[in-house]
């Protein structure tokens, strides 16, 4: 395969191609490259303090982390494998919405370039049954305000099947039989993120709302989820607010000491 290398240069200049860079980025924007490196999250948070704007991208982390601390598997070199740095000026419960605006936005980009995807509730892209990427949003808090949103986001893209080593994953190679151009997706995805960030956070609520129950993993059909209970009912779509407050005919089954106790039966009101 090609060696599409995520370098400054080439990611930039396919900004400035398709979307002026001068009018997209913000001002003082830092892209911050490395071949290898533990989490680019992990970067981020550790060096928020000296960074407004920025993306850091690596081509291999060995210590990447999904939702709940669970560990991302990636392959050097043909994964998009990033992290964006946002200085924003938003109330805490503002940014609930963000890993699934972010979700949508990739969506989009990826049908773009001609893949069609869904968002799995609440931070992950399917191709079918199967994972494509995942979203893992973090904020600083300063004086009950959101100072900082760190944006972490993960894609399999030009893996073989044999580089995969976990079920249920996919990359854009496997599903389409063709290389993929990493430095022009990253591209894309970053001059939308960024568009977007112009927007009112009423306006991106209201479009990841839209996008999200046009494009919405296992829509209709009997899902499954556990935080401290166990919830099973047909997922119908998300609220405003990012959650799945759409779910009829839902079964909550209480949980004590791991196991379920009682089970009682309710429904929600769409």
């Amino acid at each position: 395969m090609h060696d599409f290398r995520l370098y400054e240069d080439s990611v930039i200049s396919e900004i400035k191609r398709k979307h002026s860079a001068d009018s997209v980025l913000p001002n003082g924007f830092r892209y911050i490259y490395f071949e290898n490196i533990d989490s680019t999250n992990k970067f981020a948070k550790e060096h928020a303090g000296e960074l407004e704007n920025a993306i850091i991208v690596a081509e291999d982390q060995y210590a990447g982390v999904g939702k709940n601390s669970s560990h991302w598997w990636s392959s050097p070199c043909r994964s998009i494998l990033a992290t964006i740095i946002l200085s924003i000026d938003l109330e805490p419960a503002e940014t609930i919405v963000y890993p699934l605006l972010v979700g949508v936005i990739i969506r989009e980009v990826l049908a773009e370039h001609g893949v069609e995807t869904e968002v799995k509730w609440p931070n992950d892209i399917y191709i079918g049954n199967k994972k494509l990427g995942g979203i893992l949003c973090e904020t600083i808090i300063e004086n009950g305000k959101t100072e900082k949103l760190i944006i972490g986001f993960g894609i399999n893209v030009n893996q073989t099947k044999d580089e995969m080593t976990l079920y249920n994953m996919t990359s854009l190679y496997e599903y389409k039989g063709i290389e993929f151009n990493r430095c022009e997706i990253l591209a894309d995805i970053i001059a939308k993120l960024f568009e977007h960030m112009k927007d009112s956070s009423s306006d991106n609520t209201k479009y990841m709302e839209r996008e999200v129950n046009s494009h919405l993993f296992a829509k209709g059909l009997t899902v499954t989820f556990e935080s401290d209970k166990r919830y099973e009912g047909t997922l119908t779509g998300v609220g405003e607010d990012g959650a799945l407050d759409r779910i009829r005919h839902e079964k909550v089954h209480f949980r004590e000491n791991n196991h379920v106790t009682d089970e009682k039966e309710k429904v929600k009101n769409e």
